[in-house]
């Protein structure tokens, strides 16, 4: 395993963050966001109060993190939450996910101002393996996943904020033949390893995601571009016929 210290990322600081409007209306968000389905606005609003508590605990707790696959589509297409979105995802450095097992013990012992009655944040036993092909469900003890490394879940609403591991380095090459310095690696759409420039997530950028101050890779539109093809930076896939989310 590659292993790269937080200060090779030193435009990282939670405390660029200067303004974090921990009062923000998840209300006045949804005023913006067009809904399909009779269930969507409970949808969007269980999904924005997730985010934002997120957003507020990683703050808290020192975590860099970015926004990632679908919600990345949705902050390029439109600054905020597709309409039709199930989930949050965003993506850590697959070595900082020691910090959530340190932080999971916290929030399920009742140690932080989260109520462990409503968020629980599961991270997965075998995370340090690499490749979900390799792991196993352990679902008596409520890991109903096996690809990200972490779940953070509002056990009320039952959504979640999936926590995707990203590498220093190609799983599927020999870490001696791979340049780290200049690549990182994630699944793609199907689960395969995607490898592009370390310079399009790095240095992250504070940025408001249906006015919820989050982190941004640097370049999200190529990112955008690479996992999802060119024409999902300007246009949805999805739209609503007849009172359902149809893809196009």
């Amino acid at each position: 395993f590659g292993v790269v210290l937080h200060n090779y990322f030193p435009h990282f600081s939670p405390s660029t963050v200067q303004i974090f409007n921990e009062n923000f209306s998840v209300e006045q968000a949804l005023r913006n966001i067009p809904t399909c389905a009779a269930h969507d606005r409970a949808a969007q609003r269980a999904l924005l109060t997730a985010l934002k508590t997120w957003a507020l605990l990683a703050r808290k707790h020192n975590l860099q993190y970015w926004i990632s696959y679908g919600t990345l589509i949705g902050y390029v297409q439109r600054g905020g939450l597709l309409p039709h979105d199930h989930d949050v995802d965003v993506s850590m450095m697959e070595q900082d996910t020691s910090q959530l097992v340190a932080l999971a013990s916290l929030i399920n012992s009742n140690l932080t101002s989260l109520d462990s009655n409503i968020y629980k944040l599961i991270v997965h036993p075998q995370w340090h393996i690499v490749g979900w092909f390799t792991r196993s469900y352990f679902r008596s003890q409520g890991v109903n996943f096996i690809s990200p490394n972490a779940r953070f879940i509002h056990q009320k609403t039952a959504v979640y904020v999936d926590i995707w591991p990203v590498y220093n380095y190609h799983p599927g090459q020999s870490e001696n033949s791979t340049n780290t310095s200049s690549i990182l690696s994630e699944y793609d759409g199907n689960y395969d390893w995607k490898v592009y420039a370390r310079n399009w997530t790095f240095p992250l950028n504070p940025c408001k995601y249906s006015g919820i101050q989050v982190w941004c890779p640097a370049q999200p539109k190529e990112l955008v571009a690479a996992f999802y093809g060119r024409s999902a930076v300007y246009k949805s896939d999805t739209s609503c016929v007849n009172g359902t989310w149809r893809s196009n």
